[in-house]
């Protein structure tokens, strides 16, 4: 027992070294940092107490983007789950033309994120844009609060559809087929075979699915920084773009420390709510 132990632990040995390297030092030292007033080129000035937390949460940007992370939030996680498990459903059973779909839906795999940021910048760029020229229509999408949103949120589910496609496909299709056949003898079919038998079977795959967007719901910077940089009048400024500003091009360094604790402490009590939750499924 003892050998296998120590084989375990030599083999988890370099993650762990990683994680420690990588993760943990870096986040004891962020969360230090969050209770001391440090200069721009990072030396330590003094005793902060809970001043950093206070001037975070009285600043109007911070609370800004916490509402706009919120409602980023909101529109992009049912719509990306929905989207995602249609899709999946669609194509469980391959048929003739099923092989096609798959091709064009995992496409966006092939292109980095800053690259299909950019496609849509094009596509949804001023009244003359692509979209507005396709539709008839006439919105200046990124210079406008709302539009500029909905772009983002459209952007987001672009980005984590395939991937999530893949998963929820893969579990439809592993499925035990005995079970389905059972309830289609049973007189099972349609919508009742669908929400009664095959989405309970993929349920834990699905949650993971929705954990993973939930994540980059709130996480989300990048496609920000690329397609609306924030704008227009900060109106899709999000918590981690707003920390990007803070930690990096103002150089805030104890804003920087204090958010990255408060995101710490919040991602662990959304997989603390979750982990209860399954447990007692």
């Amino acid at each position: 027992m003892k050998e296998n132990s120590l084989k375990a632990f030599l083999y988890l040995a370099p993650a762990l070294l990683l994680a420690l390297l990588f993760c943990f030092i870096p986040l004891g030292k962020a969360f230090i940092g969050s209770f001391l007033t440090i200069s721009q080129q990072g030396r330590i000035l003094g005793f902060a107490g809970l001043d950093n937390y206070i001037s975070l949460f009285r600043d109007q940007a911070f609370l800004s983007s916490v509402k706009h992370t919120l409602l980023f939030t909101v529109l992009f996680l049912p719509l990306n789950t929905a989207i995602t498990l249609l899709a999946a459903a669609l194509l469980k059973t391959k048929r003739r033309f099923t092989a096609a779909a798959e091709y064009i839906f995992i496409t966006p795999l092939a292109f980095s994120l800053s690259a299909l940021a950019l496609i849509f910048k094009e596509i949804f760029r001023g009244r003359v844009s692509i979209i507005n020229r396709i539709f008839g229509l006439s919105i200046a999408w990124l210079d406008e609060s709302i539009p500029a949103m909905i772009v983002l949120v459209i952007l987001g589910i672009f980005l984590d559809f395939a991937f999530d496609y893949l998963l929820l496909l893969s579990q439809f299709r592993g499925t035990d087929k005995s079970i389905i056949e059972a309830a289609e003898i049973d007189g099972a079919s349609g919508l009742t075979l669908f929400f009664r038998i095959e989405l309970p079977a993929i349920q834990n795959m699905l949650s993971a699915v929705i954990f993973m967007a939930l994540k980059d719901a709130i996480m989300i910077s990048a496609p920000v920084m690329v397609l609306t940089e924030g704008g227009p009048f900060r109106s899709t400024e999000t918590i981690m773009y707003y920390y990007y500003l803070e930690a990096f091009r103002s150089g805030n360094r104890a804003a920087g420390t204090t958010i990255a604790v408060l995101m710490v402490l919040f991602s662990i009590l959304i997989m603390s709510i979750i982990s209860r939750r399954r447990r007692d499924v």
